[in-house]
């Protein structure tokens, strides 16, 4: 589905009418270029032709479906369409051309195209609001989806060729595992099974050869990777829905399956220079992962959904996604359209595409179904923006509560702990944290007339003193800079919480809470892991504070990542956490029954609370607040 409108023409194509009784779509043809490379004389291009037809999706007729990256709007080229010229982005005329090309070759290649930009008339809401719900059946009906990730360039081919190579190691890899999740890194020192040697050997070599300084493959694969493509939140359904899918880059291409056999063994190699650290051997192993991450972190949403998924769990990635490699789309309603026809409706609330409703109706629909289904978890998504503290601005002028989370932020809070679709260590078990025990309750009939949310939670404090951020130095790629800058602010830290009191009893537990704090107590980097933090993190706690980079680099990678657009805070009763960077003195820490992690709220003059965002807090995350019950009071959330 395209992010906007299509440029306009030099005159407004006219579309017949589709009939929606006979599930009709539309679909173009493309006539073949004859002339070399579409050259007529003079050196100008001859513009490509198409013509449109309708179909009925029940009909057998083969087709193409195409999924792209729109480029810059205001960078167009004609094609003629019926006839008439019309104007598309360069980008699609891109692809059209290089299809008509091959098309004067073979006139079997690619006869009949779905391309949303053309096939859809975007102007009209009522079609566009029909076709956008029927995009799963136009995906599966397809006989291939075309990806094409744009022209090709100079390192292009070899990133294509290295992925090739990559995937044909995955077979003799991956028979005793079918994730990364399921992988003992933790034996690495000494492997339990031979399977076991055989993978880190290949890791080994592996790494050797694309981190090697004189070696361009590592580079030509993350350029690839930061390709538009990539970025679109649209891409993730069109890719997931189709039954066989080809990655294109001018003339260069590749099978999906190939590429995302490539994408995966990265994963691995990620994962090993991530957990294991120094001991694979290279000093700067928290840097390549780094590096890594970012590069994959824009594959994984595409490669890992899955039809049939609950809707949190494919809202969750959009808040994986928003703090570093946000994916895009110029209407923020399609943040949540784009992701429908994936839902499993067996474990998601119903939502209909409707374009006629404005941002702010599709954030409090949305908000209000999850909150009826999935309960208060969807409140970890939601909060105030880091800078102003406020909400963010009204789409329309239209009130959007504090409790509905904003999908199309780039400030979209992203959970301490995420139900994922990502397949990961620990995925199939319980949340790390349990603040709420077992405590449940139903939101199904929950808003007021007003639009304020009504639940049940419980105070636990309020915050008297917040914390400093951690400076940007501390997320630098150079371990050294990262680890002196880190060390820095830990050792700033200790000020926050100098001695014993009422929630830390002795010197111990003190200690216990400024070094679990900052990596809100987890042992690995990602937001879905479910391991508390090890003795071995504790170690590397203590290197980073002495200033031995090598063993302390784990602690501040980690550390790094629970921080990013957290704060730490010590409340009045003197518990120390993460909060939100909008987190204030005189904010009031609350355990609401049904989430696994506290809330900041703040108080407003009318007697509502508005949602600051999730929290951490040390000693209460395991169901330790022993007045949770009792406390237990009706607020109301603005």
């Amino acid at each position: 589905m395209n992010d906007q409108p299509p440029p306009q023409n030099r005159t407004s194509f006219r579309y017949q009418p589709l009939d929606p009784r006979q599930g009709q779509i539309r679909l173009i043809e493309i006539e073949p270029l004859t002339q070399e490379k579409g050259m007529v004389e003079g050196g100008n291009e001859s513009l490509v032709r198409c013509s449109l037809k309708h179909i009925s999706l029940s009909d057998t007729a083969r087709y193409t479906a195409l999924s792209y990256a729109w480029g810059d709007p205001n960078i167009t080229k004609a094609i003629v369409l019926h006839g008439q010229q019309v104007d598309v982005t360069s980008n699609l005329e891109s692809v059209l051309r290089e299809l008509a090309i091959q098309r004067s070759r073979d006139p079997e290649i690619t006869p009949a195209l779905w391309v949303d930009a053309i096939c859809i008339d975007q102007q009209n809401e009522t079609e566009r609001t029909y076709q956008v719900s029927r995009m799963d059946m136009i995906y599966r009906s397809a006989t291939r989806t075309l990806i094409w990730l744009g022209r090709s360039t100079h390192d292009s081919r070899l990133a294509m060729d290295s992925l090739f190579s990559l995937s044909r190691i995955v077979p003799g890899l991956a028979r005793n595992f079918s994730s990364w999740s399921m992988f003992p890194f933790e034996h690495v020192a000494k492997p339990n099974t031979p399977w076991v040697s055989v993978v880190l050997d290949a890791l080994d070599i592996i790494i050797a050869q694309i981190c090697s300084d004189d070696s361009a493959i590592l580079t030509a694969i993350i350029s690839l990777f930061e390709r538009p493509w990539f970025r679109r939140v649209w891409v993730i359904q069109e890719r997931t829905l189709s039954r066989d899918s080809m990655v294109t880059c001018g003339t260069n291409w590749i099978y999906w399956t190939k590429l995302y056999d490539g994408f995966w063994l990265l994963c691995g190699v990620r994962d090993y220079l991530d957990i294991v650290g120094s001991d694979t051997g290279r000093i700067d192993s928290a840097a390549l992962a780094a590096l890594l991450t970012t590069a994959l972190d824009r594959v994984t949403p595409v490669a890992f959904a899955r039809p049939r998924t609950p809707l949190i769990s494919l809202l969750s990635m959009l808040s994986r996604n928003a703090a570093r490699t946000r994916l895009e789309a110029s209407d923020p309603r399609d943040y949540v359209f784009a992701l429908l026809g994936l839902v499993d409706p067996a474990t998601s609330p119903r939502i209909r595409v409707d374009y006629t409703k404005d941002w702010a109706a599709v954030r409090v629909e949305v908000a209000r179904a999850c909150l009826a289904h999935y309960g208060p978890t969807v409140l970890s998504f939601a909060g105030l923006l880091p800078a102003s503290g406020d909400l963010a601005p009204p789409a329309g002028g239209a009130y959007v509560p504090s409790w509905a989370p904003d999908w199309s932020s780039e400030h979209l809070s992203q959970p301490l702990c995420v139900p994922s679709i990502f397949m990961a260590r620990g995925a199939n078990q319980k949340s790390v944290y349990a603040a709420s025990r077992d405590l449940k309750q139903s939101l199904t009939n929950c808003l007021t007339a007003d639009h304020r949310l009504s639940l049940y939670a419980s105070r636990l404090d309020d915050v008297a003193e917040p914390g400093e951020p951690l400076p940007e130095t501390a997320e630098s790629a150079d371990d050294t800079a990262r680890v002196a800058s880190f060390a820095a602010w830990v050792r700033r830290l200790d000020a926050i919480l100098p001695r014993a009191n009422g929630a830390y009893q002795t010197l111990w537990e003190v200690r216990e809470a400024l070094w679990k704090t900052p990596i809100a107590d987890r042992e690995f980097l990602h937001n879905w892991e479910t391991e508390r933090a090890s003795a071995e993190m504790f170690s590397a706690y203590q290197a980073l504070r002495a200033g031995n980079v090598s063993e302390g680099v784990k602690y501040a990678s980690v550390a790094s990542t629970k921080l990013h657009r957290r704060r730490p805070f010590r409340s009045v009763r003197g518990y120390i956490g993460l909060g939100p960077l909008a987190t204030a003195a005189g904010d009031s820490v609350w355990v609401i029954p049904g989430a696994d992690a506290p809330f900041i709220l703040r108080p407003k003059e009318d007697g509502g609370l508005l949602v600051v965002g999730e929290a951490y807090v040390h000693g209460i995350m395991n169901g330790e607040f022993a007045e949770l019950e009792a406390r237990l009071q009706k607020i109301k959330l603005s």
